[in-house]
């Protein structure tokens, strides 16, 4: 699953991680204009003590016990959209594990069972609204293959709420615009069944280590025939079927065997665009009508991929057919169900918003599951990384053959950012057998850090050795689940080596190295001592094996280091000082490298490092502005490092183009004029928009009246991004035909173009420009609404109490039942700026009394004063 906003900057991801980084940050939820998390990784040790972060001591979760094994699950569904119910018939045929069996125990949440049978005979039944536990009659052993029938009632939104970052509720079975009633949305129905929420719709054993072949039978009511609403599920579509009384059964088909988790369907009005270049087994996409015509260039990538894949890890495309299907409301970012990947509707857009970036970043992320993950599973959610760093993993490997090498390295590098960012909060094992709940394995320890590791087990390898590894793990554990130690045993049996110790050391401990390099050059020898300083409470002392790049006198040398204690010092000889050292030039560490560096050093670094980390990096410490520090200047101020600037603007690096760009942000100094000509020319030549769209924000604020031609122009760019970023820089100078400017957007549908002119209208408050708020944040959701609802805070809190008291009960509605709960955080904290109206003061309060999600309820404690 993919957990996104993760690809190249250029493909960035939105998966379940990728998810989890939608929610847990701003910039994340943003996308306006392709925000770049940066974490600087260089500090003064003796400046900071570190923090002791003490790994979660939940209880042990070990793999669940087989009792019984799953063979087949046949399932007959007719779904009910008034009551928004499932009413199903599903017949198990399974066995005993080990152990004679006389009960059968499925996972069953909230339903209604009518009947449970064998051979027609009725079977005795206990149902706590969890599990069913069915009384067969007498005992089989391992040899019997026995079969039982459940007629049941799935009734998904009466069951408790829940949810993780990752996957934002668990209910299993969606109904999106049941009665037909929002204008605005399609009917659709889908399921989401990672974790453990499909047994949600039907009864299974809902655990990763059992595996079955289906059979799923969908009976849509005759308005949904009618409407020619189409279904979509595991396997084969093998018969689509008019019944007598105008009603349609399509009849899907998987006979390979895979998790529970993994079983899907979705229902309405799609279209299906069939891959017409792949001609070995059906590669589809389904979409919203509107963009049928899109399709392609949405996922037209997609055959490449599978190709590349195949001869990448040696190893087949194992299934029946791969659709990819773009659903509302989605509970994640996107999630790998066998033979048919679900995305959120994100990832339906048109050519101007392809125009930014694509998503091929998740989309081979939820393709890759499909060997790792799929194929292969993980026994248990305590081995999650065995799926979920491989796919994250997977986006590098598409970026380096598609997008070439830097875009493989960004990528890279945004994943090394990710874990870092959390390994601030949190340090775990990747391997974790203790947890408080499943849901804390979908982190970035599970995706990002996982990706991580396993480029450097590559580099630990050799290429070769690696993937003859992945193709000896998959063939060996094909449609079976497995644990580390399976993977581990691969590596061994292709390597001839022990690798105990470097799975020991970077998936069953937490944490990670801290390397504090102190360099010093004396009597033409170069010495560099370099010491482990993270805390060893429950880190090891790592065994790192790292190549140190010396630049002297405009030449490179390179020489590997083995690291294996506390406390190591290596020494060269050298002719002349070093213009630059340069330990782990590849990045492939995952871990600190805490090196001061003189200003002349970066700057060299910048110019000459050959890997992209390294080159962003000088950049950001160059140019870095402490943000509580109201006595700094800007760095760009100064003329050594604006050289340098000037020059990045011209970078052969769109990421690196677009960090110059934002560093001359209202720049007000010397060389004013070059510094607005570097601009102008990214505005009018750049090939990225995001680059385009940061240097029109960037000069905004010039009192230039050719630039408002230029930004005038860019307002038909080819790119949304850019012509939102245009439309805002005009509108802040507030030309003579600003009104008729904004009013001529303002019915616009983009997002980033209605917080262009929401910002314009937010900054005068007028009470007639309520409604037009109203009416466009009426219609949005997610990541959008969430974009815009600080533009809406920022035009209450300057609106006269009226007008604030006009917005409670949308933002009640928005702060209460929001499906997703930061659209529903963002709704309270609009709330909570206009306190001082005694309503809205106690409806906050309901709002919080009433909230349900764990993660609000700790966050609102800070409001329960009010």
């Amino acid at each position: 699953m993919a957990f996104n906003i993760g690809s190249s900057l250029q493909n960035y991801k939105w998966g379940k991680y990728n998810k989890i980084l939608f929610n847990q940050q701003c910039s994340l939820m943003m996308r306006k204009y392709f925000l770049f998390i940066f974490l600087s990784i260089t500090f003064s040790i003796q400046a900071q003590e570190m923090q002791r972060l003490v790994p979660a001591n939940g209880r042990y979760n070990p793999e669940r016990t087989k009792k019984n094994d799953l063979i087949h699950t046949k399932l007959e569904l007719r779904p009910d959209w008034k009551k928004q119910y499932m009413y199903g018939v599903a017949t198990i045929t399974f066995k005993p594990h080990f152990y004679e069996q006389h009960t059968l125990e499925l996972d069953a949440k909230g339903f209604e069972i009518q009947k449970v049978t064998m051979k027609g005979q009725n079977l005795k039944f206990d149902y706590d609204k969890r599990v069913l536990s069915i009384s067969l009659g007498k005992s089989f052993t391992r040899k019997d293959t026995a079969q039982v029938q459940i007629v049941y009632v799935a009734k998904p939104n009466e069951l408790p709420s829940g949810g993780s970052d990752a996957i934002t509720a668990d209910k299993g079975l969606y109904f999106i615009n049941a009665d037909g009633t929002d204008p605005e949305k399609p009917r659709q129905i889908w399921t989401q069944g990672e974790t453990e929420a499909n047994s949600c719709w039907f009864p299974t054993i809902d655990t990763p280590n059992q595996k079955t072949t289906l059979e799923i039978y969908i009976t849509l009511d005759k308005a949904s025939a009618d409407a020619r609403f189409i279904t979509l599920s595991n396997g084969k579509l093998v018969s689509s079927k008019i019944n007598t009384d105008g009603t349609r059964t399509d009849y899907w088909k998987q006979d390979k065997p895979a998790a529970p988790y993994l079983t899907m369907i979705a229902i309405g009005d799609f279209r299906k665009v069939v891959d017409p270049r792949y001609k070995t087994f059906e590669v589809s996409y389904y979409v919203e009508p509107k963009f049928e015509k899109y399709a392609m260039n949405i996922f037209g990538r997609t055959p490449e991929m599978i190709t590349y894949f195949e001869n990448l890890l040696g190893v087949k495309y194992q299934w029946d057919k791969y659709a990819q299907i773009a659903v509302r409301e989605y509970v994640s970012g996107a999630m790998e169900n066998t033979t048919a990947t679900v995305h959120g509707d994100f990832i339906q857009k048109d050519n101007h918003q392809l125009a930014d970036d694509n998503d091929d970043g998740v989309i081979a992320h939820e393709l890759f599951h499909h060997w790792f993950g799929n194929l292969v599973t993980c026994e248990s959610w305590s081995n999650l990384p065995l799926n979920e760093s491989f796919a994250n993993y997977s986006e590098y490997l598409w970026a380096a053959h598609k997008y070439g090498q830097d875009e493989a390295d960004l990528v890279a590098h945004i994943a090394f950012n990710q874990y870092f960012g959390e390994a601030q909060e949190k340090q775990e094992p990747l391997i974790r057998y203790r947890y408080h709940d499943k849901e804390d394995m979908f982190d970035s320890h599970s995706y990002a850090k996982g990706g991580r590791i396993l480029h450097l087990l590559r580099k630990q390898v050799g290429d070769d050795a690696f993937f003859a590894a992945l193709k000896l793990y998959l063939t060996q554990n094909a449609f079976k689940t497995a644990e580390l130690d399976q993977l581990r045993l691969a590596f061994e049996s292709v390597t001839g080596e022990d690798l105990h110790w470097f799975f020991d050391q970077w998936f069953m401990k937490p944490g990670h190295p801290d390397l504090q390099v102190l360099q010093q050059f004396a009597n033409g020898k170069l010495k560099l001592t370099i010491n482990q300083v993270q805390d060893t409470t429950y880190a090891p002392v790592y065994r790192l094996q790292l190549p140190v790049e010396v630049w002297a006198n405009n030449q490179k040398t390179t020489h590997e280091v083995v690291i294996d204690k506390a406390t190591q010092t290596f020494e060269w000889p050298l002719s002349a000082a070093p213009q630059m050292v340069l330990l782990d030039p590849e990045n492939v560490l995952v871990g600190r490298i805490l090196h001061q560096k003189t200003q002349e050093e970066y700057i060299y670094q910048y110019y000459h490092a050959e890997r992209i980390p390294a080159r962003l990096l000088a950049l950001e410490i160059l140019t870095f502005e402490p943000d509580d520090d109201s006595t700094a200047t800007n760095p760009a101020l100064d003329k050594t490092i604006r050289k340098v600037l000037l020059d990045a603007t011209k970078d052969k690096f769109w990421r690196i183009r677009q960090l110059a760009v934002q560093k001359f942000n209202d720049y007000d100094g010397d060389d004013f004029l070059e510094v607005e000509r570097a601009l102008q020319s990214r505005v009018q030549s750049d090939d990225r928009s995001y680059v385009r769209a940061d240097a029109i924000l960037a000069m905004k604020g010039f009192q230039n009246a050719q630039n408002d031609k230029l930004f005038r122009q860019a307002l038909t760019d080819t790119s949304y991004t850019v012509q939102a970023a245009a439309l805002e820089a005009i509108l802040a100078s507030r030309p003579p035909d600003a009104e008729e400017l904004a009013k001529k957007y303002e019915q616009s549908g983009i997002t980033d173009i209605f917080a262009a002119v929401g910002g314009y209208y937010a900054e005068s408050a007028s009470p007639e420009k309520f409604n037009w708020f109203y009416e466009h944040l009426n219609k949005m959701n997610g990541g959008d609404l969430y974009q815009v609802l600080g533009i809406f805070g920022t035009y209450l809190v300057k609106s006269p109490q009226d007008v604030q008291k006009k917005s409670l009960p949308l933002l009640k509605r928005i702060a209460m039942n929001n499906t997703q709960w930061y659209v529903r955080f963002a709704g309270m904290q609009t709330l909570a700026l206009l306190t001082d109206i005694p309503e809205a003061k106690a409806l906050l309060k309901e709002v919080i009394a009433a909230e349900k999600d764990e993660r609000l309820q700790k966050v609102y404690q800070q409001y329960k004063d009010l």
